[in-house]
């Protein structure tokens, strides 16, 4: 091989790996969770908060919105799960404020307003409780595909993440590492 040949495979090669390196650098980063591909629009909820305020999710645009399903007087997942939302919600910094941490009832005769608030306020006093009757928590539970059995205590236990647009874009499990929950939402909060 005459080196006139040489030199041209070997700047060849050079090109290739610096496109490659450039397309690498340059991609978009992945949401981690399971990713819901297309988004769908979360439907719509009409509850009321542990301080009787109205909630609705049309009233969340341009935040992102972690969406769980639980109940005040569990002992394990409901708790576990709160603390890792809170830990990633602090972990955003100032990013923070464009997030919103919602837990609906799956429990309504327990979880009464007050109880929510005593729940909420062990993690973030800006932590909403959603409470309702049962009908509105039914209707809620079955827009999201949430199942409730035995009294509220067995129960889906998805974290929907919901977009500044309003579009269910991932789910994560309770035991989901609050970093990557707080890398998703602050890729999906600098894309808005």
């Amino acid at each position: 091989m005459s080196r006139k040949t040489l030199a041209i495979g070997i700047a060849a090669l050079g090109i290739v790996l610096a496109i490659t390196a450039f397309l690498y650098f340059r991609r978009s980063p992945a949401l981690t969770g399971a990713v819901i591909n297309p988004p769908w629009a979360a439907p719509e909820i009409s509850l009321l908060d542990q301080n009787g305020n109205q909630f609705s999710m049309t009233a969340q645009r341009g935040t992102v919105v972690l969406l769980y399903f639980g109940y005040v007087n569990c002992p394990d997942e409901c708790p576990l799960t709160m603390a890792h939302l809170k830990l990633a919600r602090q972990s955003l910094g100032a990013q923070a404020s464009d997030v919103q941490v919602a837990m609906v009832s799956t429990d309504p005769p327990r979880d009464t307003a007050q109880a929510m608030k005593e729940f909420m306020g062990k993690f973030d006093p800006s932590f909403l409780g959603l409470t309702g009757t049962p009908e509105q928590l039914q209707k809620v539970w079955k827009d999201y595909g949430v199942t409730v059995e035995d009294g509220g205590e067995t129960h889906s236990t998805f974290i929907y993440v919901i977009d500044p647009k309003g579009n269910i874009r991932e789910t994560f499990l309770p035991d989901s590492l609050p970093s990557e929950i707080a890398s998703d939402v602050a890729l999906l909060l600098r894309a808005k």
